[in-house]
């Protein structure tokens, strides 16, 4: 910034064009004393006015140039004072250099302690600017933010709160200044107690109130800072009541569809029973000893009836799944399953492109489709030398082919692979008939590929309507 040059009381700008009008003027003066001392020819000298054109040209010139400056008007004024020694030519030249240069120093001084001064407050009034600019810039950003933010003193009262906090916490706009925190969310003033020499920067999932004495979930991020009655809390928080509702309906629905599957894996070996009893019920009643038995034939109702119990099938709501990315899902899969291959000193290499396209596919089924694979591999590399898991991915025939291989043993038997609750399996047996039936609920499908080595399972899955 521009700092400003005075010249007999008028501000003017530093600049190189105003710096060089000033060497003019000062010139200029040089030069009409010198006129006036050869117009006059007078007894005495006018010495003491050749301090002026030293004084305007110190406003611009540096220390050395002022001491030319000072040594010419000194020679200048020299010429005009005859009839003098040797002796004091010299005297009255230097005395003249002196004063001159002294009278152009002290302008020099001045002249620099007054820019940085103005420099000084030119700095001081843009720093001032900024930091009003910044702090509306916060305010702005505190106000419109949609989580709370509180600062908490040392008592446990509040010191400073934003609009969503008085929103959340259910009180009239500045209502929560000077209130205890403790009624609304007690745990920022457990953090308070703890010492001030440690400050305290963490995150808390907790139970907020509001002022009607509803609860309700609150996710929270708080440092604490300060020491003695500075001590003093922030904290910034958010309502997780529709993200808690959201998680339990998923749940809830997913506990819905592992019930429908599992209720469909007894049922169909309930039917496969039923059939065997209705054979045996059917063979039976060719004997003329057991066909007009009553207990006989309540055998075959009862057998008619759980046949027609078990047949009843469980479908999904009706409505085609959403689009998922697959390269999304992989992603997600590869940080929930990494630390179990970790523990194992396994690895899992995923091969899925950037650009791998849309699926039909509900993300969290999908998501527990690839998990039983992956959990299913992990368990049977543990064992091995080689512990790897390759995971690719492709487009064949208008479908989504993603591919599970591992170095285990692979399959023995792959007659009843997809069976539930078969005896040799590790659990229940239902992983990967569930997964099975998750596929092809909507449209896709899981199969086994053999292979010489190893194990590969393949899902299928309908591409989206963008990539179709």
């Amino acid at each position: 910034m521009p700092t400003r040059l005075t010249l007999l009381g008028w501000k003017l700008q530093d600049t190189p064009t105003v710096r060089r009008r000033i060497l003019i003027v000062s010139l200029l003066l040089l030069a009409l004393l010198v006129l006036l001392e050869w117009l006059l020819k007078a007894d005495f000298s006018l010495g003491i006015l050749y301090t002026f054109p030293v004084a305007v040209a110190a406003l611009v010139l540096t220390r050395r140039q002022v001491l030319a400056m000072a040594v010419l008007c000194a020679i200048v004024r020299g010429q005009f004072t005859p009839y003098l020694s040797t002796r004091e030519s010299v005297l009255r030249f230097a005395m003249a250099t002196i004063a001159y240069a002294a009278a152009g120093l002290l302008v020099v001084e001045v002249s620099n302690n007054r820019r940085q001064l103005v420099e000084h407050f030119a700095r001081l009034d843009l720093e001032q600017r900024l930091r009003r600019k910044a702090e509306d810039q916060l305010r702005i950003l505190v106000e419109s933010s949609p989580a709370a933010i509180l600062t908490i003193e040392a008592d446990g009262t509040v010191a400073a709160a934003n609009r969503a906090a008085h929103e959340m916490f259910g009180c009239s706009p500045g209502a929560l200044l000077g209130a205890a925190v403790e009624p609304y969310f007690p745990v920022f003033v457990s953090a308070l107690a703890l010492p001030a020499d440690r400050p305290v920067r963490s995150s808390v999932s907790g139970w907020g109130r509001r002022s009607d004495g509803q609860m309700f979930p609150v996710q929270a991020w708080f440092s604490t800072y300060g020491a003695g009655s500075e001590h003093a809390l922030a904290a910034i928080l958010v309502d997780m009541s529709e993200e808690v509702r959201e998680r339990e309906r998923e749940n809830f629905r997913q506990l819905v569809d592992h019930h429908r599957l599992l209720a469909g894996a007894v049922s169909h070996e309930i039917r496969n029973l039923c059939s065997a009893a209705s054979v045996v019920c059917a063979n039976l009643a060719k004997s003329r000893d057991l066909s007009d038995s009553p207990d006989f034939d309540a055998l075959r109702r009862l057998v008619a009836g759980l046949t027609r119990i078990a047949s009843i099938e469980l479908r999904r709501e009706p409505g085609r799944p959403p689009e998922t990315d697959l390269k999304t899902v992989v992603d997600q899969l590869l940080v929930v399953v990494e630390p179990d291959w970790s523990e194992i000193d396994g690895r899992v290499i995923v091969q899925v492109p950037a650009d791998a396209p849309a699926v039909v596919a509900d993300p969290q089924a999908l998501m527990q489709i690839f998990l039983n694979l992956t959990q299913n591999s992990c368990r049977a590399v543990a064992g091995e030398t080689t512990r790897e898991l390759r995971i690719t991915a492709e487009v064949r025939a208008e479908q989504a082919v993603v591919r599970f291989e591992d170095s285990g043993r692979g399959v023995a038997d792959q007659t009843h692979l997809f069976q539930p609750f078969r005896e040799e399996a590790d659990g229940t047996g239902l992983g990967l008939y569930v997964s099975r039936a998750l596929a092809r609920s909507f449209g896709g499908d899981l199969v086994h590929v053999p292979t010489s080595q190893g194990c590969r399972f393949d899902v299928l899955l309908p591409l989206g309507a963008a990539s179709t």
